[in-house]
């Protein structure tokens, strides 16, 4: 899961890009990237490096740019760990200046690095899934030179649709062309659009001097935040191609139902984000009253509600209000501090909860804590909490999930693709409570959960089983895996 922006059409795209970014920290914190193009003198700036936004860009480079055209990432590493060579924005010269970003995961990108070097002698040459659908739209232009220009990137795009499999979004830069946005076939990942009329000034100073810029991104917070109006969210299958002259041409060019992830709502977007038509803010605090009305059945002992910060808060304030229970912020988050590599030992690795929580221990001392998380994937931080909590003197600690359990691998992009890692697999309810330590766990059933959503066709495969795009080689999926992080090679988004 990443953050992507695309900005066309005004003479700031470099730093609009930039801001745009920052929005979208929380969606990826382990690189970043910036590429920019200025149709002017045909230049490209790129700048991308390791760590968070503000440490691996330069913002002081990036405010000055003269730009019209860019696209920036932020990276959120599923497997191994990150090379500069592997980060994004990638670029590649043939047939045109081609610059890509995307957010997701692609599920056969081996098959298909096979294939191209097989069939159409093209090499892949980093881990980045990235990079082959680069190449794939890269030989498709090149093949069909002659035929019209939107044309010409649809079918680019439909050869990115018929070969690569798995859940993206992407946006790429193609010089002295334009901006192409798209969805894969089933919309699994976000990526909304909108437009800005530009100021007189803006305009003097761009090369065709249109009324308005565009911007493409994951959330639409990021939009709102940098001006951008009629926000719009592509559908599953469509394309969006803005041209160096503002002329604007869609297309939805694949008919499949639109499988929107569920894990944007519970814990990946911003809050004040909506996607599919759905304000997150409002589906978290939904969740927190399903919850929270099923919590009141069970008749437990409860002298506070205490949220896991940050995602959970909206929904622990509605469980709160249920169960008519004080809402305390007993968890204290350190936001100063940074990801640490140098945790060789056991007891080091104990420390890092420490690090980034504190207790207000005079709160919870002697007292019956329920403990209300978005989710629980593999229980290791749960775990952990919940250990903090009773050393600082809870009496017990019942943990409640707005998500149900977790009992399949994702494939598409977030980082628990094997069933072996998730504490529910295998598990009832009392054994999960016994493995993180908890009094009790309480999970949102599934058909609750459901009614949620009710004008969208969420992909839930690692609640329910129901993957909307075909996994074939688990085995092999779980390999790749393993295999990469024993050589600390990244391979997903």
């Amino acid at each position: 899961m990443c953050g992507i922006v695309g900005i066309i059409g005004t003479p700031n795209a470099a730093k609009e890009s930039y801001l745009g970014l920052l929005m979208l920290q929380h969606r990826g914190q382990d690189s970043a990237g910036i590429l920019s193009f200025n149709p002017k003198n045909l230049e490209f700036n790129f700048d991308k490096n390791l760590g968070h936004i503000k440490e691996a860009l330069n913002e002081k480079a990036i405010s000055k740019t003269q730009a019209e055209m860019s696209i920036a990432h932020t990276r959120y590493s599923t497997i191994g760990h990150v090379r500069k060579e592997e980060i994004q924005p990638m670029f590649m010269s043939y047939p045109y200046g081609l610059g890509m970003v995307h957010n997701g995961n692609i599920i056969n990108a081996d098959e298909v690095k096979t294939s191209l070097l097989a069939q159409k002698n093209r090499f892949v040459l980093t881990k980045n899934d990235l990079e082959v659908m680069m190449n794939i739209m890269a030989q498709s232009l090149s093949e069909n030179p002659q035929i019209a220009e939107f044309e010409k990137i649809q079918k680019a795009t439909q050869t990115i649709y018929d070969n690569i499999k798995g859940g993206y979004s992407l946006i790429s830069i193609i010089a002295g062309h334009g901006l192409l946005a798209a969805k894969d076939p089933n919309g699994i990942r976000p990526l909304v659009w909108g437009r800005r009329k530009l100021s007189s000034a803006e305009r003097a100073q761009t090369l065709h001097q249109n009324e308005f810029s565009y911007a493409v991104a994951s959330e639409s917070n990021t939009l709102n935040f940098l001006g951008y109006e009629n926000i719009i969210e592509l559908e599953a299958g469509e394309i969006l191609y803005i041209n160096e002259k503002g002329k604007i041409y869609n297309k939805k060019l694949n008919e499949n139902m639109a499988r929107p992830c569920m894990f944007e709502w519970i814990y990946f977007a911003n809050a004040d984000s909506t996607i599919w038509n759905q304000n997150v803010y409002s589906t978290r605090l939904e969740l927190g009253r399903k919850l929270g009305e099923k919590i009141n059945k069970l008749g437990f002992d409860i002298d506070m509600v205490v949220p896991v910060p940050d995602t959970s808060r909206p929904s622990a304030i509605t469980i709160s209000e249920v169960i008519k229970k004080p809402y305390r912020e007993v968890l204290i988050k350190n936001r100063y501090t940074q990801r640490t590599f140098i945790l060789n030992n056991q007891e080091d690795r104990e420390k890092v909860i420490k690090l980034k929580l504190s207790v207000v221990s005079e709160l919870i001392r002697d007292k019956n804590v329920l403990l209300v998380d978005d989710s629980i994937v593999r229980g290791t931080t749960s775990k952990r909490i919940i250990k903090l909590l009773k050393d600082n003197g809870a009496r017990n600690v019942y943990i409640a999930s707005t998500c149900p359990p977790i009992i399949n691998p994702c494939f598409y992009g977030i980082d628990f693709p094997t069933k072996e890692e998730l504490v529910a697999n295998d598990k009832n309810y009392v054994e999960i409570a016994k493995t993180i330590g908890a009094t009790e766990v309480i999970y949102l059933d599934l058909a609750e959960f459901k009614k949620v959503f009710p004008k969208t066709n969420n992909c839930m495969a690692c609640l329910d089983g129901n993957y909307p795009v075909k996994i074939e080689n688990r085995e092999g999926i779980k390999r790749a895996r393993i295999n990469n992080e024993k050589t600390e090679l990244p391979r997903f988004c």
